[in-house]
């Protein structure tokens, strides 16, 4: 956990860098001199500049600093479960070795392909065969976070599910559970990457204290998941009981 430990630091100082910048930016396009402000007579001086308006490059930005916040929520939610599995397999764990939870989860995940409308029976078959020779030659299990997590959708409710579906409960009633402010950041960054809004329409209606805010409770949210998820691995919950 000592490299997840330093890189989500890392990650978290780089928004925390960036949101700063922005109040910068920010300060100094109220700061004005016989109508005109700091911003512009920086970016806009009489000889040259860029064409880019304060609003448009503010928005810019905040998309930006949005699709960063949704990129350390599942750089975070995605190394914690990995550090679960790493567990389980530095420690040779086999079926009977684990959790409830983690086994209905093994096994979900290995039949995962059954859902694919072009299986059939045969491929039911073949997978529960995989199952109950794995169980019974006490193989050891080996999990991926990337199998087990809805892929580009992480938000409130799913990472939620993701963690109980391990036997991990979520502080739900933490002032930093906020699933409508990470519905919001997911539904955003899934908009930016499939293009459906521009970097400077999707962040428009937000203010830069808004998203400092929803920042602030965001990294206090995953910030209680790691010390969570770090007290789980420590009393081996990962183990039947």
């Amino acid at each position: 956990m000592i490299t997840f430990q330093e890189t989500y630091t890392s990650r978290k100082e780089e928004i925390e860098n960036f949101l700063e910048f922005m109040k910068f930016l920010e300060e100094k396009e109220n700061e004005r001199e016989d109508g005109r402000s700091k911003f512009s007579e920086f970016f806009h001086p009489e000889n040259g500049g860029i064409q880019l308006t304060y609003q448009a490059l503010i928005n810019i930005l905040k998309s930006n600093v949005s699709l960063m916040i949704y990129n350390i929520i599942e750089y975070t939610v995605t190394n914690l479960i990995d550090s679960i599995y790493d567990e389980i397999r530095v420690n040779h764990l086999s079926y009977i070795d684990v959790n409830e939870s983690i086994r209905n989860l093994w096994r979900q995940t290995i039949l995962k392909s059954v859902n694919d409308p072009n299986a059939n029976f045969s491929t039911f078959l073949r997978k529960n065969e995989e199952i109950i020779s794995k169980i019974l030659n006490n193989n050891e299990l080996n999990m991926e976070a990337r199998n087990t997590l809805p892929g580009g959708n992480l938000d409130g409710n799913s990472i939620k599910e993701t963690f109980e579906s391990h036997g991990i409960r979520v502080r739900t009633n933490s002032r930093n559970f906020r699933p409508d402010i990470l519905i919001g950041i997911k539904e955003n960054r899934n908009n930016l990457a499939h293009g459906s809004v521009s970097f400077v329409e999707a962040m428009r209606a937000d203010s830069i204290s808004d998203i400092i805010a929803n920042e602030t409770l965001v990294v206090g949210f995953l910030e209680e998941l790691i010390e969570i998820v770090s007290t789980y691995i420590e009393e081996q919950k990962y183990k039947i009981s």
